[in-house]
């Protein structure tokens, strides 16, 4: 073979070699002598395989290819072609190797047993009439794996060139696009390069991961991984982000068989604004039906158990949420972790019902706390080995949008910030202004006098209070942990020790939902510590906590030494010790003393 073929008429750098250029009037045109090369000049493979996304004049293909094992078990031949011209019908690149393969004397006797790597890297995906040939080659030759990189999509955003992409995926061909060190090899293995090192032009990473992004959108293959800007631009916790239209899915399968870890997947998928079936527009995809259908046609078997965990930058919608629902309760082999960065349309009472219908589904959901911001930027994020960035605001924006999504789904927060502990529990004398109410809750289960379980978390009244997607009641803190104690916690055979730290003692109503409560279980005991006394001059307020004393429930006011607990077991206070304000203890006499006047005084 030649380095590079001689005619009368050479291409030179900045011109283009087309697909159906033809030669000078006065040339006498040749047989096509040149396929295969050995080898491409430098000049060459700088401006027909850089991966700019708006490339001009590369109307020429390449393809460099690698074959192992054909020739011999340890064999690995290389070389370079391209489109024919000449004698016509003019032929595409990918069909002059094809036809050159096939005439080879160790193609006729491959082993069917065995698999025969082929390996090309062109400078242009293929069309889709080649694509066809390519895959109809595949099917007679069931031994050839063959692994297809590009730089660049043809035609990527017609139709019939992303149905003919789908085809060659389907028939088995593996695509990818190049990224930076698949150029690098190409220049070491395919260029004669004279000994240059190889140089990477500005964009090339951005563009592999813009070009990658879009081609597994249309194969609906996970990507491997998010730029930085990308990630940097989608994730963020934000509270308003309306303009944010696309939905990223950070994803990790694991496989047990047997209790023990099998297989693990993890990659990225992005909604897909448009989707074609058979070239025909469809209705776009969603990253959770982008998920579940890869999921299903990839991984799915029935004798094995996966453990599933999502990093959204969106929460479902309510469709994807029931197909989500959906599909868990059609595979039992399959639990489902959500975390998700932001709260999609979180006051919409749909979109409300979706998260509470993943949540009854069994699926867990959550808010990504700074900590799962940074994992999965060191695990989904082609990062550089740069650290990540906590931006600002991003503990507190947790925060918010977790207490809101207990809201959502009426379950306990794990913990408070220590900003919303420390503007809701002081024991002011005059707070009319704070108008929520948190209980700091534990709950010890004891059979036969020996602790069995202990829970502790986080309630608080929820504005509004959603049952099958229409609006009820608000709810308040105490009722909130009523229902999820009921729910989830109560025992008839077992004794519970239930207390509460809560910023405002319960109201006339809740005091006689807890009376009753209390009275229909016998088998739970209630102590009540509260920072403050709601409405303490209101008899029906003072009627309320003396029910609750009746009944059996221990009422105090909250002692500094309360707050100080609470601050250590209930507030993520990162390493900080408590702060006693000014007026804590002062503050405490004052209320334990009115207290004490309103049970010692029962009202008629």
């Amino acid at each position: 073979m030649r380095s590079r073929h001689s005619r009368k008429a050479e291409p030179v750098l900045g011109t283009s070699i087309s697909r159906e250029a033809a030669w000078p009037e006065d040339d006498t045109m040749e047989p096509w002598l040149s396929n295969p090369m050995e080898k491409l000049y430098a000049d060459y493979f700088y401006f027909h395989f850089t991966n700019r996304l708006t490339p001009q004049g590369r109307n020429g293909c390449y393809i460099c290819y690698e074959m192992e094992g054909i020739r011999s078990p340890t064999s690995v031949d290389r070389g370079v072609f391209e489109n024919e011209f000449y004698p016509k019908p003019r032929v595409h690149t990918e069909v002059c190797f094809l036809n050159w393969f096939t005439k080879l004397p160790w193609a006729k006797t491959l082993d069917p047993g065995k698999k025969y790597t082929i390996t090309w890297y062109m400078s242009w995906s293929p069309c889709v009439d080649c694509a066809e040939q390519v895959a109809e080659f595949l099917k007679k030759h069931n031994c050839v794996r063959l692994r297809i990189k590009f730089p660049r999509l043809y035609h990527g955003n017609k139709p019939k060139y992303q149905q003919g992409l789908r085809n060659l995926d389907a028939a088995g061909a593996e695509l990818a696009v190049m990224c930076p060190e698949d150029f690098k090899y190409c220049w070491d293995n395919f260029v004669d390069n004279l000994g240059w090192s190889f140089w990477y032009w500005k964009g090339i990473r951005w563009n592999y991961h813009v070009l990658d992004e879009k081609l597994r959108e249309i194969l609906c293959n996970p990507m491997s991984s998010l730029s930085p800007r990308t990630y940097n631009f989608h994730f963020p916790n934000l509270p308003f982000a309306s303009e944010w239209n696309n939905t990223y899915i950070c994803f990790q399968v694991e496989e047990r068989k047997n209790s023990s870890p099998k297989t693990y997947y993890k990659g990225v998928f992005r909604n897909q604004p448009s989707h074609l079936q058979q070239g025909y527009p469809e209705e776009p995809l969603h990253a959770e039906q982008c998920f579940l259908s890869w999921f299903d046609d990839k991984c799915l078997s029935p004798p094995v158990d996966y453990n599933v965990t999502w990093y959204m930058s969106w929460s479902p919608c309510l469709e994807c949420a029931e197909e989500v629902v959906s599909f868990l309760e059609e595979h039992e082999n399959v639990s489902l972790t959500i975390s998700i960065s932001r709260l999609y349309n979180c006051d919409d009472e749909d979109e409300q019902h979706g998260l509470q219908l993943l949540h009854e589904a069994g699926a867990q959901v959550a808010m990504m706390s700074p900590e799962d911001f940074k994992y999965c930027w060191d695990t989904f994020v082609d990062n550089l080995g740069w650290s990540f960035w906590y931006w600002k605001g991003i503990r507190r924006n947790y925060y918010a949008l977790d207490e809101k999504l207990r809201e959502i789904l009426c379950n306990p927060m794990s913990s408070l910030s220590p900003r919303t502990y420390n503007f809701h529990f002081p024991n002011l004398p005059f707070a009319s202004g704070w108008n929520n109410t948190y209980i700091c809750f534990q709950v010890e289960e004891r059979k036969n006098n020996c602790l069995k379980s202990y829970y502790k978390g986080v309630f608080r009244n929820q504005p509004s209070h959603l049952q099958q997607g229409y609006p009820e009641e608000p709810l308040h803190a105490e009722q909130c942990f009523l229902s999820w104690f009921d729910d989830k916690c109560l025992s008839p055979r077992v004794d519970y020790n239930v207390t509460w730290y809560m910023s405002w003692s319960p109201c006339l109503e809740c005091a006689e939902e807890v009376v009753s409560f209390l009275e229909e279980h016998e088998n739970v005991s209630l102590t009540i510590s509260f920072s403050r006394l709601y409405n303490c001059d209101d008899e029906d307020q003072q009627r309320g906590l003396q029910l609750l004393h009746e009944a059996g429930a221990q009422v105090a006011m909250m002692c500094p030494e309360d707050f100080e607990y609470c601050w250590d077991s209930f507030v993520d206070n990162r390493g900080r010790s408590f702060w006693y304000w000014h007026g804590i203890c002062w503050n405490y006499h004052v209320l334990d003393e009115k207290l004490r006047e309103i049970l010692r005084f029962r009202l008629p």
